[in-house]
């Protein structure tokens, strides 16, 4: 009986778990999203955010309350949920002396033997979102980020690790969202 008790209560432990270091697969990314998904977004994870609503464009604009505020040189993300077609984004919100398009950020690996460029080709959402999704990928693999907002001098992407974390839990819920996790 013992044995059936830990059997059950493992079990419940895994089907409860949470894979928040999954890495995204940039070929499963959707925007769709179902009534029951978002339903679980606005019940359980909104709390966590700041809501703009534009009801002439039927869009719900979340913004984690954690995000960099209040700088002339942000990274965020917001996720934008049009209710009426059962379409969310996730949109890349930059300070506005950056350009986005071709917008390119450096990545090296912990250890500093690998290194690399992730480049924004293009302004399309799907363009903007596997650049986002690439981003969370390396922040999940433990990869250090930098960009040169002012175009000049190389700084981390995110000044602390809230702001980096407030990245991370957008745009994982934002796959949540969409059905990608």
């Amino acid at each position: 009986m013992k044995r059936i008790f830990v059997l059950l209560f493992i079990s419940f432990l895994y089907a409860c778990s949470l894979s928040t270091d999954k890495i995204i697969d940039k070929e499963k990314l959707s925007f769709s999203y179902t009534d029951d998904a978002y339903i679980f977004f606005r019940n359980i994870r909104q709390s966590n955010y700041d809501l703009e609503i534009l009801e002439e464009a039927d869009w719900r604009i979340y913004r984690h309350e954690d995000r960099q505020k209040g700088s002339n040189q942000f990274f965020n993300t917001a996720i934008v949920v049009n209710w009426r077609i059962n379409k969310a984004y996730a949109i890349l919100e930059i300070s506005e002396k950056v350009e986005k398009e071709n917008l390119t950020l450096q990545w090296s690996n912990p250890d500093g033997q690998k290194q690399g460029e992730i480049i924004l080709k293009g302004l399309q959402r799907q363009q903007e979102l596997a650049f986002l999704t690439e981003v969370y990928n390396h922040i999940l693999r433990g990869n250090q980020l930098s960009w040169s907002p002012d175009g000049q001098n190389q700084t981390p992407l995110f000044s602390n690790n809230d702001y980096k974390e407030a990245f991370r839990v957008s745009m994982y819920d934002f796959y949540r969202l969409t059905g990608v996790l």
